[in-house]
């Protein structure tokens, strides 16, 4: 990344959450709660359906930081989310960044330390998470 600037903003094209991703999900995470993997429990709870696991709505946020900056995300991300709503099976997550703060990193020229607002919004524009992540970013 040549520069990096206070407003610049990176999207992830909106992904469609299936049931199938959810059971995968709760089999990798070893999470088989029925609240997310039996949708006949899940119709009986105040949700009135199978919800996502909040990790796997995050998954998104952190697939945008691994896109946007790589190696940097994976060594010095830092993140920290809210739950606002649940996201349902059929939902279509958008998820994005904003810059809004960079500071040089003592010691070295060619870095700055970034802190970005993260948003995932379904596709009634809701806030599903919102939240901060702070990177080092490496200039070329």
């Amino acid at each position: 990344m040549k520069e990096i600037n206070k407003g610049d903003v990176f999207t992830l094209p909106a992904k469609q959450v299936t049931q199938g991703m959810i059971c995968n999900y709760a089999d990798a995470a070893e999470d088989h709660n029925p609240l997310h993997v039996d949708p006949e429990f899940a119709r009986t709870t105040r949700y009135g359906g199978t919800i996502a696991h909040g990790m796997l709505s995050v998954a998104f946020i952190q697939e945008l930081m691994v896109r946007t900056f790589g190696r940097d995300w994976l060594e010095t991300g830092d993140i920290e989310v809210s739950f606002m709503a649940p996201v349902r099976p059929g939902d279509a997550i958008a998820t994005e960044a904003k810059v809004m703060k960079t500071s040089p990193v003592d010691g070295r020229d060619n870095a700055v330390r970034v802190r970005m607002q993260v948003l995932c919004l379904n596709g009634q524009q809701e806030k599903v998470i919102k939240g901060q992540t702070e990177v080092t970013v490496t200039l070329a």
